[in-house]
């Protein structure tokens, strides 16, 4: 909470220095779009350099939280000099409206990123396995797929009884293969397993001992399956506002760019 507190107070402090520069600016008969519009392309500058950071996880540069934190409380600053910069009033040009839009697309999508961030990990990822990596999820969906598959190969004999492989084929090899039942981990819900497990436990008492005992290891799969697609649904929602955020954030920077080059084309008498 103390660190919030200092955070949030130099923040303020930041804007209000912005603030009564712009109005210094202003007093010296000079207009103040040039100097918030610096302003504001130096703090989104400094907004992409974080995204720069990501990508050297090994980075000497300091540590990624708080880089994180700094790249919050920094979008507070630019959201206040992007109003300071448009005088709290709606854009009038073609250009002026990309900008405008793709700003708020940014802070949109940078707003729900950090809602996810902080609260849907507590919520959702609770008793659900071992935390793995997204990027490592694809990997054991395949390796629980072919280790289920052998359990039921075993069982398949030529004189046996083929109800486990029949059940496999018919209910199990589909949720195996693919994420299932995204919508029950978003509302945090096991139901869908509670109910792949009483159809499991009816058929553990039609068969024999030796395929009860591949049910068994069949069931644990199936829980060791239905944790992974948890985490996969968490962490695809947490990746989900990226593709929204990034590629919004690096065009905003090149329409600035473009808008930067306009400003001083007309303001020089450039025609």
């Amino acid at each position: 909470m103390v660190g919030i507190a200092r955070n949030t107070l130099v923040t303020v402090l930041v804007i209000a220095a912005v603030y009564w520069s712009i109005g210094f600016y202003s007093d010296a008969l000079r207009d103040p779009r040039f100097l918030d519009g610096w302003i504001l392309t130096a703090v989104m500058v400094a907004q992409l350099l974080f995204h720069i950071r990501k990508k050297l996880p090994a980075s000497p540069l300091g540590r990624a939280a708080t880089w994180l934190k700094m790249h919050v409380y920094l979008g507070y600053v630019t959201i206040a000099v992007f109003l300071f910069h448009t005088s709290f009033s709606m854009p009038e040009t073609t250009l002026e409206w990309a900008l405008w839009g793709l700003f708020v697309l940014v802070v949109a999508s940078g707003l729900v990123g950090l809602y996810l961030t902080n609260s849907v990990p507590g919520k959702l990822q609770q008793q659900h396995g071992e935390q793995i990596t997204f990027d490592q999820i694809p990997t054991v969906r395949l390796n629980l797929f072919r280790e289920v598959d052998a359990l039921v190969l075993e069982t398949v004999t030529p004189d046996g009884s083929s109800e486990v492989s029949d059940f496999y084929v018919n209910r199990l090899r589909g949720y195996f293969r693919k994420p299932q039942h995204l919508r029950a981990h978003l509302r945090g819900s096991r139901r869908p397993l509670e109910r792949i497990s009483s159809e499991i436990a009816d058929l553990e008492r039609r068969v024999n001992a030796p395929d009860r005992k591949a049910l068994s290891s069949i069931r644990k799969l199936v829980t060791a399956k239905f944790d992974l697609d948890h985490q996969y649904t968490v962490q695809g929602l947490l990746h989900s506002w990226l593709f929204v955020h990034i590629p919004a954030t690096y065009s905003l920077i090149v329409l600035s760019i473009l808008h930067v080059a306009v400003v001083y084309a007309f303001s020089s008498g450039v025609r």
